[in-house]
């Protein structure tokens, strides 16, 4: 009996350590999160991530865009191009020249050729008409005005009558081949009695000695 008395005085310390022990604390109560779907879960992210903007938006005025739609500018529509008007030429008939001639042939006879042995004799002929308005008088004449080779021509001629508008005339001019081989060019002009050049009447002649 002492033996146990003893044991239980030992222990006892021991005992009264743990019952301070327990007694002290308390027992701890387990907290239960409660669990949320998936789409309870981000309309709460959302509630959070627009919280926080409009925080930062009050933070920060000049940063917020704003909610009002703005009105687009209103563009002018470009002003209509007036068409450009277009100039019909009138039926006016052109005005004829006082004077004015058209060659109507320039022949070598009594055979027409190109080719002559020197000395050979030929004579050339020259047609105009009067294309102008004004009548040509008598004196009327073609002069030779300028050569390549040599001057084997007769160099002026005339006619003693008249040639009234739309009329034709022939000019009538002795030559003769030329003893210098190669090209021989004669150039004729036709002037009016008092000396004036008729325009369009000018004509050349071209041969070749052999």
């Amino acid at each position: 009996m002492r033996i146990l008395k003893s044991s239980i005085f030992r222990s006892l310390p021991f005992f009264i350590f743990i019952a301070l022990t327990f007694g002290g604390c308390k027992p701890v109560t387990e907290t239960v999160v409660p669990t949320m779907n998936q789409e309870t879960l981000v309309a709460a992210v959302v509630q959070t991530v627009n919280a926080q903007n409009t925080e930062q938006s009050l933070l920060n005025p000049t940063a917020t865009a704003s909610s009002t739609p703005i009105p687009a500018t209103l563009t002018s529509p470009p002003p209509t191009e007036t068409p450009t008007e277009t100039l019909i030429p009138s039926d006016t008939p052109t005005v004829q020249p006082a004077y004015s001639a058209a060659v109507i042939y320039v022949v070598a006879y009594p055979e027409d050729k190109r080719e002559y042995v020197g000395n050979e004799r030929f004579s050339i002929a020259l047609g105009f008409r009067n294309t102008g308005t004004q009548t040509w008088e008598a004196g009327t004449n073609v002069k030779l005005v300028s050569f390549t080779g040599e001057v084997t021509v007769q160099v002026e001629t005339s006619v003693n009558k008249t040639v009234a508008p739309g009329e034709k005339v022939e000019f009538n001019l002795w030559a003769f081949g030329s003893e210098m081989y190669g090209d021989h060019t004669f150039a004729f002009q036709l002037f009016t009695s008092t000396g004036l050049a008729i325009p369009g009447g000018y004509a050349t002649f071209t041969y070749t000695s052999v």
